[in-house]
């Protein structure tokens, strides 16, 4: 299965999924996507711009200090949510989605996590 059909069983799961990209924060590219959205690539260029601010954060050093690396970052909207996630085996591997606020975090959090995991290792 390659990396679109494992961004499209993400979108298959969780319907309130809008969009879901893999994207590489080291160039700030969007490598391949999928959802119900219409989503322009502009869009998905702004999204992943914002997944690379939300990691690059100077106040994250506070959290790093205190945490430990940031691996994820949710930006809560007053009409999505946006979930980042960043590999764990490749920093600069990243999962970025736009979701309703009716969606099974935990569930999709998941979901997401094994799909990042698949895609950086090459599973």
């Amino acid at each position: 299965m390659g990396v679109v059909e494992k961004l499209a069983s993400v979108t298959a799961a969780y319907p309130q999924a809008r969009a879901v990209a893999f994207a590489d924060l080291s160039s700030s590219m969007v490598l391949a996507s999928q959802g119900r959205a219409n989503v322009t690539q502009e869009h998905l260029d702004r999204l992943c711009r914002e997944a690379r601010t939300s990691f690059d954060d100077p106040l994250f050093g506070l959290s790093v200090q205190a945490f430990g690396e940031p691996h994820s970052a949710i930006v809560m909207g007053p009409d999505s949510l946006r979930v980042f996630l960043r590999s764990e085996d490749d920093p600069a591997d990243a999962i970025c989605s736009v979701c309703d606020h009716g969606i099974d975090l935990t569930g999709f959090l998941a979901k997401l996590r094994e799909t990042l995991h698949q895609i950086s290792t090459g599973v």
